[in-house]
């Protein structure tokens, strides 16, 4: 097990765009007159990637008149009589007032209570969160893993059942983490009035209403920062989504849909045909990161508070790798401003390896124009399999000898 001394923690924040904080082996009781105040913290609170000695905590306040700081405690017992961390976190509207702390110097397998408070006393509801088990630790582990939540198609209850077993399971079965896998937002959204005969057997709610989106067919994109920050204030003012990132520490990963549909690498695909979407997809990664909080390095950036997105163009990509990666130089900045790819230990059981499958994959060979020869109207979204096997394998098939063309039927 490696430990990191102060300095090296220090480092550690501020890779990940976080305030850093210290815990104590001391507890106290608090000083701080807080009150909650659930209509100044709209979007809630959070707490990401558990390891044995640190947690991340995240939160957003309503906007104010200009940057401020929260103060934000870390407590071994909700009515926090027992504070063993804290620390004063900034808001600006730079990061749309969300923030982030990386707590350490923390004990293994505990339960902890967290809470923000602005300078009026205003505070956050209280979050439960908790660390992971050392690295020898050879407990079974238990944890959840959702996908693909469109809260434009329904409510998001499964995590109100989620709550439900764990508040009354033992000990030993409650959750250690919950594995979001991608999809935590749908960027396409459809309006009520574009689709009145709703999604399959659901009705169209009226989720959010982009303020420069554009419209494609009979759906919305965003096509900005604040467009992709919408979405996820939308997604977040779901009740149950809410009190499931108050009680579970989240490991986050995006999937497509926190960028676009059929994107890869920094290219939108819409009606059949890609189009460069370099400032868009930088767009995606600031508001992931800003409301998705996550142990994910930022190399443009050494804020503790902000992106600090890096200036691309939407410039057309026409050279790649032997990868399939296009080298055009904006769809490299874009690509490499937050990196998603990274692990996470948890016990001697688990060791999480968490991939990156949209930004650096090449395109889908099924998209391209030339794979229309595989289709046929009587099975939509179907291709035959020997033809699949071909696509899916690429270079590597048949002992890297793939075939010049592909017989199927």
């Amino acid at each position: 097990m490696t430990t990191l001394n102060r300095r090296s923690f220090l480092q550690l924040a501020a890779a990940f765009g976080a305030t850093a904080a210290w815990g104590t082996s001391l507890s106290a009781a608090s000083a701080i007159p807080w009150r909650e105040r659930r209509d100044l913290y709209p979007e809630g609170v959070a707490s990401a990637e558990p390891h044995s000695d640190s947690i991340l905590l995240w939160t957003r306040h309503a906007p104010l008149d200009s940057p401020a700081k929260l103060t934000v405690e870390l407590a071994e017992d909700s009515a926090f009589q027992k504070v063993i961390a804290s620390a004063h976190a900034p808001v600006s509207g730079a990061s749309d007032w969300t923030t982030r702390v990386l707590i350490g110097n923390l004990k293994p397998s505990r339960t902890h209570f967290y809470r923000f408070t602005d300078a009026a006393g205003n505070g956050s509801r209280i979050g439960r969160t908790l660390t992971a088990p050392t690295p020898d630790d050879s407990r079974p582990v238990r944890f959840a893993f959702v996908s693909c939540q469109n809260a434009n198609d329904g409510a998001q209850n499964a995590y109100r059942r989620m709550i439900y077993e764990d508040e009354r399971a033992p000990d030993t079965d409650k959750l250690g983490f919950v594995l979001h896998l991608g999809d935590f937002i749908y960027e396409l959204v459809w309006y009520p009035e574009d689709r009145p005969q709703g999604m399959y057997d659901r009705r169209i709610r009226d989720l959010v209403r982009y303020a420069h989106g554009e419209k494609i067919d009979d759906f919305h994109i965003p096509t900005t920062v604040d467009d992709y920050r919408a979405v996820y204030r939308a997604y977040l003012h779901d009740p149950d989504l809410q009190d499931a990132r108050a009680r579970f520490p989240f490991v986050n990963m995006w999937d497509n849909h926190e960028f676009s549909w059929k994107g890869w690498q920094a290219v939108q695909n819409f009606d059949g045909k890609n189009r460069p979407a370099q400032t868009r997809k930088v767009a995606a990664m600031q508001a992931f990161f800003e409301y998705q909080p996550a142990r994910m390095a930022r190399p443009n950036s050494a804020s503790l508070d902000q992106f600090d997105p890096p200036k691309v163009a939407d410039a057309a990509i026409t050279r790649f790798d032997d990868h399939g990666l296009g080298q055009e130089p904006n769809n490299l900045a874009a690509v490499a401003s937050l990196k998603g790819y990274r692990s996470l230990r948890y016990g001697r059981n688990v060791d999480l390896i968490i991939t990156d499958q949209r930004s650096y994959r090449s395109e889908e060979p099924t998209d391209r124009p030339e794979a229309v020869a595989f289709t046929d109207k009587a099975f939509p979204q179907l291709l035959p399999q020997e033809a699949m096997e071909i696509l899916d394998a690429g270079r590597a098939y048949n002992s890297n000898r793939p075939p010049g063309s592909i017989r199927f039927g």
